[in-house]
């Protein structure tokens, strides 16, 4: 197998290239949307579950919106948790079952400054830059991994390229979504349903639950395979895959095992992970982002 290479970067690539990347995505964005239409029952339109009960509690899933490392740029920072703050409520009270899947962007749709989206962190052709509703990964990797320990069929994931943000001490790594409207989605269908979603913002944290009409009957263990590390001329490559059993609760017996996430990231070190258009200063950069200077004082 051929020695695998990191992608070039936003700023070493020339205005033709760039254009020519940018008219694939409208491409595929354009093939995803027709899809959609094509596949209702694979994208299904949100439904709202009956709001007057919610059932049995079957899980529950807190993460913070803060980071908690130094390197975060104040300004994409406040933007991420803006973001994230008005996106959960697209999710709250969902409606999901086996055969209504939950998609991410036909949940939540196309992410605009005029739905009050500012500018957040995003990854982008090796590059941190900023984005309109950039940071909105941390929803989705919220989503993928409480949906993946409570055991739903991952029907579309894809993993980050680049570790802008180191994981938590004695965190499983690889347990992460990124979203890129709308052909780079994630896609989970509970394994029993009907179910509801909870999604909600409270006290600087992402609070994610799951209430169904019966008590839990599976469990499910992950575990991390195959790690290694790559040294490329590049950067360091960090590779895994993620491995889930999951067991019905009452026999042992083993419903399914296998292999949910394969992941391949590039490792940035601490200068690289401060490093955006904000404050690269590659005037020269094709694909260089500027943030309005109103939303840049914003708290």
């Amino acid at each position: 197998m051929p020695t695998p290479a990191i992608a070039p970067r936003l700023l070493e690539l020339s205005a033709p290239a760039l254009l020519w990347r940018r008219s694939k995505q409208w491409m595929l964005q354009a093939n995803r949307l027709a899809r959609w239409s094509a596949t209702p029952e694979r994208w299904p339109r949100p439904l709202l579950a009956p709001t007057h009960e919610k059932g049995v509690l079957l899980g529950s899933h807190t993460v913070n919106l803060e980071r908690s490392d130094s390197d975060a740029d104040p300004v994409l920072e406040a933007g991420k948790q803006h973001n994230v703050c008005l996106a959960a409520p697209a999710f709250d009270g969902l409606l999901l079952a086996p055969d209504r899947p939950l998609s991410f962007w036909r949940t939540l749709g196309r992410l605009t400054e005029r739905k009050g989206y500012r500018h957040g962190l995003a990854l982008s052709g090796g590059c941190l830059t900023p984005s309109i509703g950039g940071g909105i990964c941390l929803l989705a990797n919220a989503l993928f991994e409480f949906a993946a320990r409570q055991g739903w069929h991952i029907l579309e994931r894809w993993g980050h390229t680049m570790e802008a943000v180191p994981p938590p001490p004695g965190a499983l790594w690889g347990m992460d979504a990124t979203v890129a409207w709308p052909y780079v989605d994630l896609v989970m269908a509970p394994r029993e349903g009907p179910v509801r979603l909870g999604a909600r913002v409270s006290d600087g944290k992402l609070r994610l639950s799951i209430h169904g009409a019966d008590a839990p009957r599976t469990r499910s263990r992950l575990w991390s395979e195959d790690e290694s590390l790559l040294e490329l001329p590049e950067g360091t490559l960090r590779i895994n895959r993620v491995v889930r059993r999951v067991e019905d609760i009452g026999s042992g017996a083993v419903l399914e095992e296998r292999t949910i996430a394969e992941n391949r990231r590039r490792l940035l070190n601490p200068e690289a992970r401060k490093r955006t258009c904000l404050t690269c200063g590659e005037s020269a950069c094709h694909a260089r982002v500027e943030v309005p200077r109103v939303e840049a004082r914003a708290p």
